[in-house]
Order: structure tokens, then C-alpha cells, then sequence
């Protein structure tokens, strides 16, 4: 046993110093084609991230009579919050809702009577929960009204279709050509070698032990560069999220490390049960 790895130690050098610069080079683009599979992997996850927040973002308002009391108030909230698929209510009071509306348009409201009415807030997962809900809402005791804003449910719809594109084109447009070209990376290291492995089958070595050492270094550049080139990544997304504060990020740099772990750790333990396939080499 210590004699085959002794022998294929002895073997991996020889094709190191061999072939240095093509390692070499072979190796940073596997760094850079992993920084940029990271860069399209976390912008699909923050933009699917997003997705799911606009999605809990469906809203309608729900006006109450003005002889509701505060009892009855409280058991219409507790009536919604069991309906399926409310994120989130809130209760709005006339008072203070006509106060702030007085201060933005600048009026004093002394002396003026008060029109609105105590209401909810109630947003829902979805359109369809949505409008599930306001035709059971509009049915309970106390309740007078109920408004949805088609316009920002048009909006908020168009927003999630435009991101389902963006996911779909990262996907194409990146993440594929990325995968292609590691993998591609990984084969031409076999088939760069074909003359030697062929003569090697000549002297009757046996196929998977010509091959081992070649596959061995391919398995320590594929993972040594995976975990270069997201490290890297890492450091660049805090330095991007700790200097450009104006920008709106979803994902935290931790979120984007577990993310980023989880693939690192999926892929160093397929591929080198994949890379013995990457190239058919006939005897």
C-alpha cells in the first residue's frame, strides 16, 4: 500500500513539473470561473430572497364601522390572523391616521370632523390568498369595507414576474457556461495527457491505474479552487456591503457563506465520483 502511493506521489511531481504552466494557468481560471459561479449563485438566491418577500407583500385594508367597539375590534384581528395564508396585520386607528394625513398635507385638523375609520392593514402570501381573504373578511360582524389597490397588485406581480425572468437568464447566461467550463477544465487535464496515458497502455498498465494520479490532481485543483475563489467572493460581497451602504442587500454575508459552504461542500464530495467519467479513454 505505501509503496502504490509512494510511487503515485512520485508520479503526481513528474506531471507537475512537467506540465507547471499549464497547471498553473488551469488552476486561476478555475479560481476566476469560481468567483463568478459564486457572484451568479448568491444573485439568484438574493433575488429569489426577494421574490419570497414580495410575495408576503399582498395587501388590503379592511374598514371597520364607526360603532365598533374595542372588543369587537379584537376579535375581528383574531377572525383574519386564522384565514390561510396571512403574513402580517396591523391596526390602524382613525384618530392617529387623520392626524398624520392633517400633517402631510400641511392642515390643521382643529375643528375639522374626522372621516376615516378604524382599520387593518392585512397582507397576505400571494394574490390568490389575497382575494380568498377579502370575500371571507367582507362577511365579518363589524366589518364595513374592504380595498384592495389593484394598481400596486399589478405592480408588486410585475415586479415578481420581471425577477423570475432575471432568475431564469442568470441561469442561462452565467451559471451554465460557468459549470461548462470547469468541467471542461477538468477534462482537457486528462486529454492534454492522452499521449502519455496511450503509451502507458502500451507498457500494460492497467486503465485506472494510469489514470489515478491524473484524476488525483484534478480532484485537489477542482476543490482547492473552489474554496480559493469563494473565499474570495466572500471578502469581495462584505467589502461591497460594508462601503456601499445605499445599496438594499437581502442576503447577509453570513447567509451568503452558508449558502456558498453548502455548495463547496456538495461539489467536493460529487465530483470526484464524477471525474472518473469526464474522459473515455479506449485501450
Amino acid at each position: 500500500m505505501f509503496k502504490k502511493i509512494s510511487q503515485m506521489n512520485t508520479e503526481i511531481n513528474e506531471l507537475i513539473q512537467k506540465n507547471i504552466t499549464y497547471y498553473t494557468l488551469s488552476f486561476t481560471t478555475l479560481i476566476f470561473a469560481f468567483l463568478f459561479f459564486n457572484i451568479s449563485v448568491i444573485s439568484i438566491y438574493n433575488i429569489y430572497q426577494s421574490n419570497e418577500a414580495l410575495t408576503k407583500n399582498y395587501t388590503l385594508n379592511v374598514y371597520m364601522n364607526n360603532n365598533v367597539s374595542q372588543n369587537s375590534i379584537e376579535k375581528i384581528e383574531k377572525n383574519i390572523l386564522t384565514l390561510d395564508g396571512i403574513e402580517q396585520i396591523g391596526y390602524l386607528n382613525k384618530e392617529l391616521a387623520f392626524k398624520k394625513l392633517a400633517d402631510q398635507l400641511g392642515l390643521s385638523n382643529r375643528g375639522i370632523g374626522n372621516p376615516l375609520l378604524n382599520s387593518f392593514v392585512v397582507k397576505t402570501r400571494g394574490e390568490e390568498n389575497l382575494n380568498n381573504a377579502k370575500v371571507i373578511i367582507y362577511e365579518i360582524d363589524g366589518v364595513k369595507e374592504v380595498v384592495i389597490n389593484q394598481k400596486s397588485i399589478t405592480t408588486l406581480d410585475e415586479k415578481i414576474k420581471r425577477n423570475k425572468k432575471l432568475i431564469i437568464g442568470l441561469l442561462i447566461i452565467t451559471l451554465l457556461p460557468i459549470k461548462i467550463m470547469i468541467f471542461n477544465i477538468m477534462h482537457s487535464s486528462v486529454v492534454s495527457q492522452n499521449h502519455d496515458i496511450e503509451a502507458k497502455f502500451y507498457l500494460g498498465m492497467e486503465k485506472r491505474e494510469i489514470l489515478r494520479p491524473y484524476y488525483f490532481i484534478n480532484n485537489i485543483k477542482f476543490i482547492s479552487a473552489a474554496i480559493i475563489g469563494s473565499l474570495i467572493f466572500l471578502n469581495l460581497y462584505e467589502f461591497i456591503q460594508s462601503q456601499i451602504v445605499e445599496l438594499n442587500y437581502i442576503v447577509s454575508t453570513i447567509q451568503a457563506g452558508i449558502v456558498v459552504g453548502i455548495i463547496i461542500i456538495v461539489i467536493s464530495f460529487i465530483f470526484p465520483f464524477l471525474s472518473f467519467n469526464l474522459v473515455k479513454v479506449k485501450r
